[in-house]
């Protein structure tokens, strides 16, 4: 291992000379990888994705099986390191190796580099792609106990810009750029992100939606017969062919829906009569109804909430379709608004806590699988989170569970018995690493629907 012995240079402290170098100490500073480590003995995720890989190499000169490549890349990606690069000097660092299941012994049982990680992301086949994320669907249907009465799923997409000659990567007029469009499907109430895929730059927002909608409703009524499904959506999925398959697979949906001028007619009359509401109070109005409406591709009409609401500064109408039975303002307030807070939240967790959007690889289907790396980068934070419950950290972002929890400075001294990891004397947060270590270490909590 290559240790800089070069001196820091400071000289604002005046009682005596103030000496700042590295150590050649077995340290660390990602004490908490142990915690995703953990999570992974619960969760399982890393172990899945490895084991829809084939074995393609020599098996006489194999050093590093792909259930440690798998889990260092993402072990990587929780402690905040995204570029395949990063491995180069992670590969000494004694903490790794343990999650890695190696010892931590200087310039011993060294992990992998840049080299082999880049060939196992560019090795990765179409096949192997599609069959982890049938095991990533298997994993959250294993949080289950037992079957769980309702299952409420969100979808949204986000734009990914590009910036080299990556596959399939299109300027997309809207965003003004060249771009991918992951799409991600969560579960509502957990955030766990069940889907995550990757989209040609150009597609339209609701693009091959329709045929991942059909296979994961099919999977998740095979698991759980007879629970209750809800697809919650923005308006670029209210496509006929994603709505037909929800009804068809006994689905319950709440799709926003574009205004036009047939659907602007049937809110004019209320819509004026919030208009008159805020003029007399001063205050902005919302009345809610619903009506029956069926566009021209359409061959039956569906039911379309409507929100008619005067703001000082004009009209905000809203329009949902669904086939729910909840009264208008109840679905609209107390179920449909909250997709997005959720949604918008967890998409802002994948690209700024776990650089999910990082997908620099020239070929598509590498880049599809570097997401599914940080889908299960995300998922074992979210058991950390999970954990954490009773804590400040209950509802921490991830980029507050890394610099908090994750990135900890640690001693770590191999003997022949033991491997011992020394934490700093004067943690801040020791009560809450004894509390989350503790509930990581319990059976998995129940259904989550």
């Amino acid at each position: 291992m290559t240790v800089c012995n070069s001196e820091l240079r400071y000289d604002f402290y005046a009682p005596r000379s103030l000496v700042v170098q590295f150590s050649e100490l077995e340290l660390s500073s990602d004490a908490g990888i142990l915690l995703a480590r953990q999570a992974e003995e619960k969760e399982q995720v890393c172990q899945a994705l490895a084991e829809s890989i084939e074995e393609w190499r020599d098996t006489n000169k194999i050093t590093h099986s792909l259930h440690q490549l798998v889990s260092q890349r993402v072990y990587q990606l929780v402690g905040g390191y995204e570029d395949a690069n990063d491995s180069n000097q992670l590969r000494y660092d004694p903490i790794y190796k343990i999650a890695c299941g190696r010892l931590p012994l200087a310039d011993e049982e060294l992990l992998a580099s840049q080299p082999t990680m880049t060939r196992l992301e560019n090795h990765v086949s179409k096949r192997e792609v599609s069959k982890m994320r049938s095991r990533m669907v298997e994993r959250f249907i294993g949080r289950y106990r037992g079957v769980p009465q309702e299952i409420v799923l969100d979808i949204d997409g986000w734009d990914d810009p590009t910036h080299g000659e990556q596959q399939l990567s299109f300027f997309h007029g809207y965003y003004g750029q060249h771009m991918y469009f992951p799409v991600l499907i969560n579960e509502a109430n957990s955030g766990y992100p069940v889907v995550l895929q990757l989209r040609a730059g150009n597609s339209h927002p609701g693009k091959g939606v329709a045929g991942i909608l059909r296979w994961l409703f099919w999977r998740l009524k095979r698991a759980f017969p007879g629970v209750r499904i809800i697809l919650r959506a923005d308006a670029g999925f209210a496509l006929p062919e994603i709505l037909q398959v929800c009804e068809r697979s006994g689905v319950g949906y709440a799709i926003g829906y574009a205004r036009n001028a047939v659907t602007e007619r049937k809110i004019a009359p209320l819509l004026e009569r919030a208009r008159l509401q805020c003029i007399q109070t001063g205050d902005k109005a919302r009345l809610f109804d619903d009506v029956y409406y069926a566009a021209s591709t359409w061959t039956y009409p569906r039911r379309l909430v409507m929100k008619a609401e005067w703001l000082p500064k004009g009209p905000n109408p809203r329009f949902v379709l669904t086939n729910l039975e909840l009264p208008p303002q109840v679905l609209y307030d107390s179920f449909y608004v909250k997709r997005g807070a959720d949604s918008e939240h967890r998409i802002k967790e994948l690209k700024l806590g776990l650089q999910a959007d990082r997908l620099s690889c020239h070929s598509f289907i590498a880049n599809q699988f570097r997401l599914l790396l940080a889908q299960a980068a995300y998922i074992l934070l979210l058991a950390i989170r999970q954990a954490a419950t009773g804590t400040q950290f209950a509802t921490a972002q991830v980029e507050r569970l890394r610099s908090m929890l994750i990135q900890s400075a640690a001693r770590v001294k191999v003997s022949a018995r033991r491997v011992l990891v020394e934490l700093v004397a004067f943690c801040p947060f020791a009560n809450e690493l004894r509390r989350i270590t503790q509930h990581l270490l319990q059976p998995p909590a129940l259904a989550l629907g």
